[in-house]
């Protein structure tokens, strides 16, 4: 399965919030706020391709030398298939080429799947904000460093 990691493009708006929507643990951007997102400074919004369809997408603030990972989402039908790694790999490289030297972000403590696989990219716990999701869940502050 080829995967190609590009900028994601206006005509991309519908799929990104229709995935985002269908994935468990997603951030849950809507159509507007990835629209928001396009184009300005410092901000990242990129699209995997596979199969001439978008297979996930990842969203980032860079600023201060650090790349903020916002929203990061696989169709769940393609999970354990690279996209995931993929996105973050051309992540990481973009926000390298900034001159950021860390991704930062959080994760719930209740995500398994999600922890593994960013321990598995180099991800460390830094902190913990307690009971900070809805469902009573401990927000775990991770980073990568690059």
């Amino acid at each position: 399965m080829a995967i190609v990691v590009r900028d994601a493009r206006d005509s991309d708006l519908g799929a990104l919030a229709e995935l985002e929507a269908g994935v468990a643990g997603a951030a849950g951007w809507t159509r507007a706020q990835f629209a928001e997102d396009f184009g300005r400074p410092g901000r990242l919004v990129l699209a995997a391709e596979s199969g001439g369809q978008v297979a996930g997408h990842a969203a980032a603030r860079l600023s201060e030398g650090e790349a903020q990972l916002l929203t990061i989402a696989v169709r769940p039908e393609l999970g354990r298939r690279g996209v995931g790694a993929a996105l973050l790999a051309a992540l990481s490289e973009r926000a390298r080429d900034a001159g950021c030297r860390a991704i930062t972000f959080e994760v719930s403590e209740r995500n398994a799947p999600a922890r593994a696989f960013y321990v598995r990219a180099g991800a460390r716990v830094v902190g913990r904000r307690p009971k900070f999701y809805n469902d009573g869940a401990d927000a775990l502050l991770m980073d990568i460093t690059l």
